[in-house]
């Protein structure tokens, strides 16, 4: 008999070594092979740390002074190729208790499974890591991240962090060394604090086709990159603190995509017309955002498994769809039922609101399928319940004007003076029979200039891009500023959009509304003659506005100082005459007294400043005769001269009469002898 012994020599290894023996017969030949298995000490190092670290490491079921994980046997949750750890398998046991901070140490793990227990405290850096391909760290407690946790990670696919409150304090985000991952094919991080923008690269990565992330703090656009992305699902929905913002037009390129969620946030803008390209969609939810104006006729005909269109500011008719399962409760539709058109004037409306990009502070206003009914901010309508002015001055309006406002026929006004529109005023507005009044002055609109009525008041100062400021077609209007434009309502002026009394059949009357109109700019023909290539930006324009408000602060400032002077300059001259002209304020006459033979008569004057009575006498000669004697006298008495004559006839006393020749003259009619004559002032003196 032959026996062959083989063993192979392997370096000591402290601890006891387990040995296995295997004895092969071959037709009486024996050969019998032994080998010594042993797990890597570090290895074993990093999960004695792991299971020490733990509340409840029983759980795990490890040998108590166990010292090869590897095995044969080897313990329960651990996989080995070669003596290196390769996987951690310990999801959903509850296990609780923080991770070695060296577990990236295990440089040959391939596959870890952590999810959905109670680890806490701050995770270990993966750094390095450069064989892991799967990591499931979901479900725990875990409240911080290193910086360097995604460096190195080159042959990872899938990620899975979900449900960890990192860094809640200050939030995080996605690292630039995450792009070296082009293996990665799933990433999931929701409800793991994520903050600010998504970054770029993200629509970059060649492997990535599922993102979810999904309950984070996220803001801004969606990147353009993400239209060259072939993924398949992408989950942004529910970003806390008003969440992701502007348009989702770039989704429209995203042909792969079949699981489409950006519910809870705030993206704007329309749904794009592209929509119906995503062949492969079978889940969108866009519900609670701000998502304005029509249902694109291509995302109703898609066979989508559910759509939802809730909570947002769609407008228009609701169309049919085609998906089995769709709502689109709380919008602005004109109907309720799918299928029924809007009113003409609404589509009109719509379309020139879609036209200035459907602004914010508009279009939760415009909604139902009557203009002259309802909440449509800046619109007034006749007695006929046509709209006749729209009225949206200073709305921070950008975009352009819609050519649908002609078919408006009753519009009288059209205000929309002090926004931001470009472009050229449409040619049809010329048709506009009733048009009185076309404001589209502080704009950034360009030539040409169409030809309106001599009937229409055409205000466009303030677009430096057109040439020629205001027309000669304007009614002429006076060198100063002219009067606003109104139109005079009936006497019994009824409610807002309600038809006045007293209108005869056929004209249009707009409602009692007043527009005032801009008076034309003396700069205008200055702004006109600059570049037509380029548009004024809107900082420019508030740093004109603001000149003009300094200027005719100087000017309205310099004015009140000036009457400011004159008026002291009056009030001292006045006060300076008088006190030097101090009338009186009582005088009294005593007429002559019948049994006086000197005929004396007694002129009293008080003056009202110091409150001094001055007194002087005048004597008149008796004659016997018929003919009339007059005896005049003068008498001063400080600065009043008083002027009087005694009349006699027959020997009787017939009047007495005088003048006080001061600043201002009067005369006191004569009254019969004897009769007591006092002239007292308003004090009672």
């Amino acid at each position: 008999m032959h026996r062959l012994a083989l063993s192979s020599e392997l370096p000591p290894f402290e601890g006891d070594q387990e040995r296995v023996g295997e004895s092969v017969s071959d037709g009486g030949d024996w050969c019998t092979t032994t080998l010594f298995s042993f797990t890597d000490p570090n290895d074993l190092k990093i999960l004695l740390d792991f299971q020490n670290g733990l509340e409840n490491p029983e759980l795990l079921k490890w040998p108590a002074k166990g010292n090869d994980p590897c095995g044969p046997p080897s313990w329960p949750h651990v996989f080995c190729s070669n003596g290196r750890v390769t996987q951690i398998q310990v999801q959903n046991m509850g296990l609780k208790g923080p991770l070695p901070q060296n577990f990236n140490q295990l440089s040959k793990l391939y596959n870890i499974g952590l999810q959905r227990n109670n680890f806490n405290g701050k995770l270990p850096t993966f750094k390095g890591l450069s064989e892991l391909v799967y990591a499931f760290l979901n479900g725990n407690n875990f409240d911080t991240i290193p910086s360097d946790f995604f460096e190195g990670l080159g042959s990872i696919a899938v990620l899975a962090l979900d449900g960890n409150r990192l860094n809640e304090s200050t939030g995080w985000s996605l690292p630039s060394e995450l792009a070296s991952s082009v293996q990665l094919t799933n990433f999931s991080v929701s409800s793991c604090n994520l903050a600010g923008p998504l970054p770029d690269f993200l629509g970059s990565m060649p492997s990535l086709s599922n993102l979810e992330l999904s309950y984070n703090r996220l803001s801004g656009e969606i990147p353009s990159s993400f239209g060259q992305s072939l993924m398949s699902i992408l989950l942004l929905n529910n970003q806390e603190g008003g969440g992701m913002s502007g348009s989702i037009d770039v989704i429209a390129n995203m042909t792969s995509l079949s699981k489409l969620w950006l519910h809870g946030n705030s993206f704007s803008g329309t749904i794009p017309e592209k929509i119906g390209d995503l062949s492969l969609l079978r889940d969108l939810n866009l519900n609670r955002n701000k998502l304005v104006g029509y249902i694109p006729q291509s995302l109703a005909d898609m066979q989508l498994e559910n759509l939802d269109l809730n909570n947002n500011q769609l407008m228009g008719p609701v169309p049919v769809f085609k998906a089995g399962k769709v709502s689109y409760d709380s919008n602005l539709f004109c109907q309720s039922k799918p299928g029924v058109e809007c009113a003409p004037e609404v589509y009109a409306l719509l379309d020139f609101l879609g036209g200035v990009n459907y602004p914010s502070n508009i279009a939760p206003q415009w909604s139902g399928n009557d203009p002259c009914h309802g909440p449509w901010l800046g619109l007034n309508c006749d007695y006929n319940s046509k709209v006749s002015v729209i009225n949206l001055p200073r709305r921070n309006l950008t975009g352009t004007l819609n050519p649908s406002i002609a078919k408006l026929d009753s519009l009288v006004q059209i205000g929309l003076g002090g926004n931001d529109i470009e472009g050229t005023i449409p040619s049809n507005l010329t048709n506009l029979k009733s048009l009185r009044l076309f404001d589209v002055s502080e704009n950034n609109l360009g030539p040409p200039l169409p030809k309106f009525r001599n009937s229409v008041k055409l205000v466009v100062d303030g677009n430096p891009l057109l040439v020629g400021g205001n027309q000669s077609q304007q009614s002429p209007a006076p060198a100063s500023s002219p009067p606003p434009v109104s139109f005079t309502p009936p006497e019994s002026s009824p409610p807002q959009n309600s038809p006045p009394q007293n209108s005869p059949p056929g004209s249009a009357q707009p409602s009692p509304f007043t527009m005032p109109s801009s008076p034309p700019s003396p700069t205008s023909s200055s702004r006109a003659n600059q570049s037509t290539s380029t548009k004024v930006p809107a900082q420019t324009k508030r740093q004109f506005e603001r000149t003009k408000l300094v200027i005719v602060g100087g000017i309205l400032a310099g004015s009140l100082l000036a009457v400011v002077l004159i008026a002291l300059c009056l009030y001292s001259c006045f006060k300076k005459k008088k006190e030097t002209s101090n009338p009186p304020c009582s005088i009294v006459v005593h007429p002559r007294d019948p049994s006086d033979s000197e005929n004396f008569v007694k002129i009293a004057v008080s003056n009202n400043i110091t409150g001094s009575l001055s007194t002087q006498t005048g004597t008149s000669s008796v004659s016997n005769t018929s003919s009339l004697t007059e005896n005049s006298r003068v008498i001063e008495a400080g600065s009043v001269i008083i002027s009087f004559q005694v009349l006699r006839k027959d020997g009787e006393s017939t009047g007495l009469s005088y003048t006080s020749l001061n600043d201002s003259k009067s005369s006191i009619p004569t009254r019969p002898a004897g009769f007591a004559e006092s002239f007292t002032s308003a004090d009672g003196r």
